[in-house]
């Protein structure tokens, strides 16, 4: 599905807000630490190795990890996968982590939004305006920095190398508080 820019400009600011709202200041970003702050649970899917057919049922639903939506006393959670499979890194299982708090925060069950997960996950994890702020402009200084997959590395370089056609490298009104975050714990 071909999404507009409209609809990833909006997600782009629902991190930032999510970011400033957290008052998210040190990267790269320990989206752990953030579902704390948020108030999700956050289980891997190890702590149900001795239930073999409930981790079966994981699995089957996601190799990566999905979210329950807060039902009674229980806030929203997330059941991650943590060690079962040939593609898990650090990375993954933080972008796994990000991507289901978008759709926890906007209520979201639709798997049609799974690409405007993923980017919100990328977005969060490695925000545009700070990148153009830090002057980062290679794969290797976005995966050192932010510690991101070479995938997410390459997705934030051609999003950042199509922002720039159009308006150079200017931060935006909008992206400013966020860069005065990150600033008011970093200045030397």
């Amino acid at each position: 599905m071909h999404r507009s820019g409209i609809e990833y400009e909006r997600v782009d600011k629902l991190a930032r807000d999510i970011l400033i709202d957290y008052g998210i200041r040190e990267y790269p970003l320990d989206l752990f630490e953030l579902c704390r702050k948020m108030g999700f649970n956050v289980i891997p899917y190890s702590a149900y190795e001795d239930d073999v057919k409930m981790l079966a049922v994981f699995l089957k639903k996601s190799k990566d990890g999905f979210f329950l939506p807060a039902c009674y006393n229980n806030p929203p959670t997330i059941i991650y996968n943590d060690k079962y499979g040939d593609h898990l890194t650090p990375a993954r299982i933080q972008s796994t982590l990000g991507h289901e708090i978008k759709h926890i925060v906007e209520e979201d069950t639709n798997e049609n939004e799974d690409d405007l997960c993923d980017h919100f996950a990328r977005y969060l994890r490695c925000p545009t305006p700070l990148v153009i702020y830090l002057g980062i402009n290679s794969e290797v200084e976005l995966i050192s920095r932010f510690q991101i997959s070479v995938s997410q590395a390459r997705n934030t370089l051609s999003g950042l190398n199509n922002r720039c056609c159009i308006y150079g490298n200017a931060i935006f009104e909008s992206e400013k508080e966020l860069i005065n975050l990150f600033l008011s714990d970093n200045i030397e």
